[in-house]
This record gives structure tokens, sequence and C-alpha cells, in this order.
């Protein structure tokens, strides 16, 4: 009896383990994933996990004690141009995945979004581990763009699960 005590107990919690549900706040990525929707983020797949382009990443919130979920967009050591036309890397165009595509999104320059000269830049550059991550509701999202800026990768708890 005591082994099957110890049995599920230990079941029970490397299943809780392994992930932990995220409750999206707000529609910054949007139509992605809907404010409210439940995802699911990895927790032992953490380790070793290095964030690629397109990625949609859990993020701590490096000004409140929070998580923020958005898109791996810019790598370390890039520079990143956003236009009305789309994102430049380094100064070619790259294209977004057929997913986004079909879904609706396209990535804006701050400027805009904000009508401020604060944001008129929509140049950015990564330096060694760190990483630019916007949301697929460019219109709402406070991610790299703005006062979340570049994010170091220490910030970045791991990826979020599913088909992204």
């Amino acid at each position: 009896m005591k082994k099957w005590i110890f049995l599920i107990t230990a079941i029970l919690f490397s299943v809780s383990a392994f992930s932990r549900e995220f409750v999206q706040n707000g529609s910054s990525m949007e139509p992605t994933i809907k404010a409210g929707q439940t995802v699911e983020i990895g927790i032992l797949s953490s380790f070793g996990y290095e964030p690629s382009r397109w990625d949609v990443v859990a993020v701590k919130n490096p000004q409140q004690f929070n998580l923020l979920v958005f898109r791996v967009i810019g790598l370390p050591n890039e520079t990143i141009r956003l236009e009305e036309d789309g994102v430049y890397i380094n100064d070619e165009k790259v294209k977004l995945p057929e997913k986004l595509i079909e879904s609706g999104v396209h990535y804006l320059p701050a400027s805009a979004v904000i009508k401020r000269k604060k944001y008129s830049n929509n140049v950015y550059t990564t330096d060694e581990e760190e990483y630019f991550l916007l949301g697929d509701n460019t219109v709402n999202a406070n991610d790299s763009r703005f006062e979340l800026g570049i994010i170091h990768r220490s910030l970045i708890l791991n990826k979020v699960e599913g088909d992204l």
C-alpha cells in the first residue's frame, strides 16, 4: 500500500513539474493566443532550450512580477528593422511563417502604432544573449518596440507548448 501511495504521489508531482499553465492576460498575442486562453509552458524542457525565430516564449517581465508571452523576432547580434511592408533582419526582408500570414498577423513599426517622437525609432540592435520580441497583435502589444525593450536570455523561461 505504501508503494502505491508513493507511486501516485510521484506521478502527480512529476506531471505538475513538467509544465505550468499560464492564462494570457490581454490581447497582445491575438489571434494566436486569445485573451483569457490557457497555454502550457514547459518547465523541465526549459533546460538547454535556445530560443529560435518565430517561437512563442514565456518571459519574466523585467518591470513587474508577472509573466508575459511574446514571439521571438530578433536573435542575438542582429539588427531588426520594422517597416510597414515587413520585418528586416540585417537588412534582409524575412518572410513570416505561413501560419502567421494566414491568420493576418502583420508587424508594424512603433511609429505606425503611436505617433510620438519617443517611438520614432524602427531599428533595433540586439547584443549577445539578447532577443527582440513582438506581440502578434501589433497595435495592442507593449513589446520590445516599447517599454519592454530588448530582452536578455535570462528572462526567457521557455517556449510555449503547442503549434503556435
